[in-house]
This record gives C-alpha cells, sequence and structure tokens, in this order.
C-alpha cells in the first residue's frame, strides 16, 4: 500500500469518515470527528503506521490534512516517488 493510502485510510479509520470526506480541505475543528480526541488518534495511528515521533511542537502544527502530509515529508516519509 502507498504511503498515501495509508494517510488516507488513518483519517477514514479514526475519524470514521467516508472516503470522499477525506480531502485537502480537511482540518481540525471542521467535521466534529477531528476534535481533540479524534486529534490524539490521528497523531497515534501516525506514529505507528509510518514509525516516526511526532514531539508537541509537531502535534499542534498538524492541524490540517495537507500540514500532516507536510509534517511526515520532514520525517521522511516519502509522498512523491511512490
Amino acid at each position: 500500500m502507498r504511503n498515501i493510502e495509508k494517510y488516507r485510510n488513518a483519517f477514514i479509520n479514526i475519524l470514521d469518515l467516508e472516503e470522499e470526506d477525506v480531502c485537502e480541505d480537511l482540518a481540525l475543528g471542521s467535521t466534529p470527528e477531528w476534535d481533540s480526541i479524534g486529534h490524539m488518534g490521528l497523531i497515534s495511528e501516525m506514529e505507528d503506521v509510518f514509525d516516526v515521533t511526532l514531539d508537541s511542537e509537531w502535534i499542534t502544527e498538524f492541524n490540517s490534512y495537507l500540514s500532516g502530509i507536510e509534517l511526515l515529508k520532514r520525517l521522511g516519509v516519502d509522498f512523491i516517488n511512490e
């Protein structure tokens, strides 16, 4: 499975969203499921799926679908060459 698919699946599984609800405009608080509890679930899932560790500064930077991709790229996750 490609990294972008793993990333999308995290949103679908953790936030219990439909596939069509996961888009680049998705942001913390934009849907009732992405609240503080959902946010911590996403953080945990990202750490497990991509074998990374997010410190508290990065956790606050992860506030949208796109910012999560950029954050994971900085941690060495490749979304380009898949």
